[in-house]
């Protein structure tokens, strides 16, 4: 009898430390303490997993306010949205103003270029709600009060800046105090780049484009990851035959975050927003992060967002 109590006593003390090694493995992200919002998007950016897939809204939740707008952005803000896309214009006077099409006729009561308005004149004009209706009360926004809005609270993710406007656009976030959580992206070569940016590529975060149809991918990507090392790339395939979705498995491999478009079918090979909701998000966006996107840009963020936390693969 007095042995089994022996037996017993030590088979309790060593039991705790037994399930020490079962309890829940605190995550390095979990055990991070981030000053900002922005810097745990940045943080997820720069480490991709299979845990967590970034949210990216296409000209901020258009659905809830016009597209391009402050109002769409801020909607994205108070969803809990990572990035936002947007589309940077040039006015006559040099100021940088948001606007995806050269012209303001799609997206304002207004007619004609916009790189033939002032600001004072483009301030006057009134952008149209998401049915193209016009009425609404709200104005062209400056890049400026963008990146204000947006400061340590979402990352802003610029188009329509690689031609002749990106050095202006540094110069508005450097004014604002945002360099740090604005990613640029483009189509060109580094080549291309390096020749006509120089070195102010190294002090800003800079996305390649890969197209589906853009000749010598491999080479393409090959001689961004020698030069720029990007932490990201924007990932397009037509079909699972392409070598841009073959590409997807080395940049996971390599630890590079890749964003697919589920704007509409071409872009992720039938996988985008529309099969989303007509059939189901698994088919469409669960099937993605499948294949390897660590961030996905939608027309659709909040349902984006509600699914991601249903499948626990976002906060």
């Amino acid at each position: 009898m007095k042995e089994f109590l022996l037996i017993l006593l030590f088979t309790i003390s060593i039991v705790p430390n037994h399930y020490k090694n079962l309890d829940h493995k605190v995550s390095e992200v979990e055990k991070t303490t981030f000053k900002s919002n922005v810097e745990k998007i940045l943080y997820h950016l720069r480490n991709p997993s299979k845990d967590f897939v970034l949210t990216v809204a296409h000209r901020g939740d258009w659905s809830y306010a016009p597209e391009n707008s402050l109002e769409a952005i801020k909607r994205c803000i108070e969803l809990g949205i990572d990035i936002v896309e947007i589309d940077v214009q040039k006015t006559k006077d040099g100021q940088m103003v948001l606007m995806h099409d050269y012209t303001v006729d799609r997206t304002t009561n207004g007619t004609g270029k916009v790189s033939d308005f002032t600001l004072k004149d483009i301030r006057e004009l009134r952008l149209k709600n998401n049915c193209g209706i016009q009425g609404s009360r709200q104005q062209v926004p400056t890049l400026e009060e963008v990146m204000l809005l947006a400061k340590d609270k979402i990352v802003i993710n610029l188009d329509k800046t690689e031609g002749e406007t990106l050095k202006e656009a540094f110069e508005i976030l450097k004014k604002t105090g945002t360099v740090h959580q604005a990613i640029f992206k483009g189509n060109n070569t580094i080549q291309f780049m390096r020749e006509k940016y120089g070195t102010l590529l190294d002090s800003l975060i800079y996305m390649p484009i890969v197209w589906y149809n853009k000749p010598n991918i491999n080479t393409y990507i090959d001689d961004f990851n020698k030069d720029l090392k990007p932490i990201a790339y924007e990932m397009l395939f037509d079909k699972v035959e392409s070598p841009v979705f073959s590409a997807i498995k080395t940049m996971n491999a390599k630890k590079i975050t890749v964003l697919n478009i589920a704007l509409w079918d071409d872009l992720v090979a039938g996988h985008s927003d529309e099969q989303a909701l007509i059939e189901s998000p698994d088919a469409a966006w669960g099937w993605l992060i499948e294949n390897g996107a660590n961030a996905i840009m939608t027309d659709r963020p909040a349902e984006l967002l509600k699914y991601l936390r249903s499948k626990g693969l976002h906060d």
